[in-house]
């Protein structure tokens, strides 16, 4: 399998965290492309544009993360990221829906927010961040529950607030959410977090 990546991309890490939980990092081809590539590159692969893509062996393309991960978990001969069956799947699927759902409102308050004056919208700051919130508020009430060591969701969740934390675009949230910054605070020290960090 090749995968196409960008080095900041919180989607493209969790492809690169599920790879390393899994034991399949070496299995994948990877593609580090640069912003400028994907917006020349990557058209051609996913109609949407965005990354992470990946072209399987038998020349058939995933998109977006959670087939990739999905896929990934599939290869996978040890403990599942997802759980195949039972209340458990929808679960850590649901979470996983939250984390990327919180990464698409930091993503859009942190375009929004760089746009020059005229252009920028404070009202679509004001929505985005609004559902950051939102999700932090909730996440925080479940962290305690949080699996350990983590599943897709988990990573999902993570990945997003390394994203957030990456753009500074809710600053000084671990003193707000006390219970959800203590856990990814040692979610950060497993290996795969540690070599996926933003550059």
């Amino acid at each position: 399998m090749k995968c196409y990546v960008t080095g900041n991309s919180p989607y493209a890490r969790k492809v690169r965290v599920a790879t390393i939980e899994t034991g399949l990092w070496d299995e994948v081809e990877w593609q580090m492309i640069t912003r400028e590539q994907r917006a020349e590159m990557i058209p051609g692969i996913n109609p949407l544009g965005k990354v992470p893509v990946a072209i399987l062996d038998s020349g058939d393309v995933l998109y977006d993360s959670p087939v990739i991960c999905a896929y990934v978990d599939s290869l996978n001969a040890g403990r599942k990221l997802i759980p195949e069956a039972g209340p458990a799947r929808w679960l850590v699927l649901t979470l996983e829906a939250l984390g990327d759902g919180l990464g698409e409102a930091v993503i859009a308050a942190s375009q929004e927010d760089q746009r020059p004056g005229e252009k920028r919208s404070q009202g679509v700051v004001d929505r985005q961040k609004g559902k950051v919130t939102s999700a932090l508020t909730v996440l925080d009430a479940a962290a305690a529950d949080f699996n350990v060591p983590p599943l897709m969701g988990e990573i999902a969740v993570a990945c997003a607030l390394g994203y957030m934390e990456f753009r500074d675009v809710v600053p000084g949230w671990r003193e707000t959410y006390a219970n959800l910054a203590d856990w990814y605070t040692a979610i950060l020290k497993r290996r795969s977090f540690i070599q996926t960090a933003p550059d």
